[in-house]
């Protein structure tokens, strides 16, 4: 059973793998649209993993998903039609951010005392 918890956390991160080290980035529809899908990969990854290890330690989950964020950036600069960017790094730092705080979120209300 603990397998059904991992599933969506390695999806999640095939996911992100694939996208961001793909020789041609994604088509934008809109300005600025790669950032948007940087924060919601990476609130997804770092609220995947919460979910499927909530036993370890919050910092570790945070550390793997800015590592990762970190890495895939570094590796766009190895793609001719790619290049790491700050701005990226700073929208997949507030993903993290952001899909931690909804796991906690999540805990928080499954703790709460229901009424009857």
């Amino acid at each position: 059973m603990r397998f059904l918890r991992v599933l969506p956390a390695l999806v999640v991160m095939a996911v992100i793998l694939f996208a961001g080290l793909k020789p041609e980035p994604v088509p934008q529809v809109f300005e600025q649209q790669d950032k948007l899908h940087h924060l919601l990969g990476f609130a997804a990854l770092a609220f995947t993993l919460r979910l499927a290890f909530p036993r370890t330690h919050a910092i570790w989950v945070l550390a793997f998903s800015l590592t990762a964020a970190l890495l895939i950036e570094l590796g766009q600069a190895y793609w001719p039609h790619r290049t790491p960017s700050a701005a990226d790094m700073v929208a997949n730092a507030l993903g993290v951010t952001l899909g931690w705080l909804c796991s906690l979120a999540l805990t928080w209300l499954r703790a709460e005392p229901r009424c009857s």
